[in-house]
């Protein structure tokens, strides 16, 4: 047998069989993906233990050792644990992302609007504003912001002062930290609302496709979202004060 009809035996195989010659590729580059994943997952395995180095998730218990400047949920210090850093700082990066998307979104509809402005100047301004942030790099607008901007901020000594109460240097913008009693009960009733709205809104939805009855949806969704933390904050002894920041703490 030659390597012609070899080779044409193995066509023939794969040709009798569509399946076989669809699946066995994506099989095979699976098998080596593992393979590699597994191989340098084992070498790096080895090479921690052979330097002491422990591999998996008891340190988030130990002793974080650092102190995070804005806490507004959770109370947090260095004496705490790195899951709890964990937490503080998942629920900041949530913060900082809903602030920036309803921000951005105002913006965005602001500006889309302005640029189908009958007014020339406006509608100018707007389309030089979207040229400039569509045209110009991201990486670059970050450098702008970092460098031409936030980077000529005073020093903490010299931190601007807004009555007292908040101040602004290089090292950021400091504000009145939230300390709460019992803020545990308070958010979850407010995330206990909003799950009771969700469900709400889909049954009135399907209420009114099968009967075609209407509900006074947004009474309703009001009165829950108001109700439920109004009475958590009075009867679950709810106490909201603030601990204002000092310009000797920010040096």
């Amino acid at each position: 047998m030659n390597l012609k009809s070899t080779t044409s035996s193995i066509s023939d195989f794969f040709y009798a069989r569509p399946k076989l010659k669809y699946y066995l590729p994506q099989a095979l580059t699976i098998f080596f993906i593992v393979f590699i994943f597994g191989y340098f997952s084992y070498n790096a395995q080895v090479n921690m233990d052979n330097r002491g180095i422990d591999f998996g998730l008891r340190f988030l218990g130990e002793e974080s050792s650092f102190d995070i400047q804005f806490t507004p949920f959770v109370e947090y210090d260095g004496t705490k644990s790195y899951a709890t850093a964990y937490l503080v700082g998942l629920i900041n990066t949530i913060i900082v992302a809903s602030i920036g998307i309803f921000f951005a979104t105002i913006l965005g509809v602001v500006i889309g609007i302005s640029r189908l402005s009958p007014n020339y100047l406006i509608a100018k301004m707007s389309e030089i504003y979207i040229e400039i942030f569509r045209n110009v790099p991201l990486l670059l607008q970050l450098f702008f912001w970092y460098f031409a901007v936030l980077r000529t901020l005073p020093l903490p000594k010299d931190a601007v002062s807004f009555y007292d109460i908040s101040f602004l240097s290089i090292k950021g913008l400091y504000v009145p930290r939230f300390i709460w009693t019992n803020g545990s009960l308070f958010i979850g009733s407010i995330i206990a609302s909003i799950i009771i709205i969700f469900f709400l809104l889909r049954f009135f939805k399907k209420e009114q496709e099968q009967t075609g009855k209407q509900y006074p949806k947004f009474l309703i969704t009001l009165a829950i979202l108001i109700v439920l933390p109004l009475l958590s904050f009075l009867i679950g002894d709810v106490s909201l004060d603030f601990a204002y920041p000092e310009l000797k703490q920010l040096s």
